[in-house]
């Protein structure tokens, strides 16, 4: 009999345009998601983390390769997780809404982070249609860059196993003519 070593790991990767407009839509992709662990990892999770540039407008689940079911929850300006959905079926890819006006926000309000939440995923859990996040760009931004993270993790023996995704977005924004005096009267 011989013991086989164990191994932890999870992955995740996260893309999106790299140049934007204000005011235009922005589509994040993420694939790769998966426990490439041999054993099964508890609080198992993935997030994304919204810049204050964008707003979310929808959220595609994708779907993923183990039976069970999973909840979506999102944040709100640094406050509580809210709950978006519950009791989604792994195996079924669902568009939900989840733009400031859907989810009931005030007008200082945005969403800051969704997350997905499985609970246990075992060895080789994987994501199998890649999930989205539609988003647009605030309107009247000035020309900048921001970073969009995402990560993923979970529990194996009392120890957290994680993985962040970076991508960066350069918006063009109207530039800013200054009022000129009048003259020639």
């Amino acid at each position: 009999m011989t013991n086989k070593s164990l191994t932890t790991g999870v992955s995740i990767t996260k893309t999106g345009p790299k140049e934007i407009m204000a005011g235009q839509p922005v589509r994040y992709t993420f694939s790769g998601i998966a426990n490439s662990s041999n054993v099964r990892l508890d609080n198992f999770y993935w997030r994304d983390t919204l810049p204050a540039e964008v707003r979310l407008d929808t959220v595609v689940t994708g779907t993923y390769n183990f039976p069970g079911t999973y909840k979506i929850t999102y944040r709100v300006n640094g406050g509580e997780y809210r709950t978006l959905a519950d009791n989604l079926s792994t195996s079924k890819n669902y568009t939900l809404a989840a733009s400031a006006t859907a989810l009931g926000l005030a007008s200082n309000e945005r969403v800051t982070e969704v997350m997905f939440v499985f609970g246990q995923a075992p060895a080789g859990f994987a994501q199998v249609e890649k999930p989205y996040l539609h988003c647009t760009a605030v309107a009247n931004l000035a020309s900048t860059s921001f970073v969009n993270v995402a990560d993923v993790g979970g529990v194996y023996n009392g120890q957290w196993v994680q993985a962040v995704s970076r991508w960066v977005t350069t918006v063009y924004g109207k530039p800013v003519i200054p009022t000129l005096p009048r003259t020639g009267y």
